[in-house]
């Protein structure tokens, strides 16, 4: 995967992945143009899938379907140290390592949202060097795989996403480390 592609792969699944808000339907003409540029053609597909599957969703629709999924869904949140630690202490420890990974790749983590909220973790990805990008995955690539699986076991339109997000991790050379299993 070039950077290009990474970079709007990435991108576009941290918009797509955010709540489907009006300003988010507003950009999403310029968000399938970017995406026609990819060249990875079953990346580039299955994005533009995407768009087909929400489209058939009202406005309303398509917020209550992300609100029941990612919100109210405690098995199908995207705080992907969730799915290791909970809500014990240890995940602080996670947060903390992933906001000093961030912060020595030169990006700033917003007060706004915790370091590993996924459309986060996929901005970052998007703009930092591709080995810190693979860095911050490979803990947590057994998690992003689980909550595809539930997703999918849920017929949530987001699942596709979640399945284009482990492609282009594994075209970045992500592999799943010992450490991140999932023990949820």
């Amino acid at each position: 995967m070039n950077t290009t592609d990474r970079q709007i792969t990435f991108s576009a699944l941290s918009c797509l992945l955010s709540y489907p808000d009006e300003e988010w339907r507003a950009e999403l003409p310029d968000w399938k143009a970017l995406i026609h540029e990819i060249s990875n053609q079953q990346i580039r597909e299955k994005l533009l899938h995407f768009f087909e599957a929400s489209a058939s969703f009202s406005q309303e629709a398509l917020i209550e379907h992300y609100v029941y999924t990612f919100d109210f869904g405690k098995k199908t949140n995207m705080y992907v140290t969730y799915f290791n630690s909970g809500e014990q202490r240890e995940r602080g420890i996670e947060l903390l390592h992933l906001k000093s990974t961030y912060q020595q790749s030169g990006f700033l983590p917003t007060e706004k949202e915790l370091p590993d909220y996924l459309p986060f973790m996929l901005e970052f990805s998007a703009v930092a060097e591709i080995e810190a990008a693979r860095s911050v995955f490979e803990k947590y690539l057994s998690n992003v795989r689980e909550l595809a699986s539930r997703l999918e076991k849920n017929d949530s339109i987001y699942a596709e996403l979640l399945y284009v997000l482990l492609a282009a991790l594994e075209n970045i050379g992500v592999r799943e480390s010992i450490e991140g299993a999932v023990q949820a």
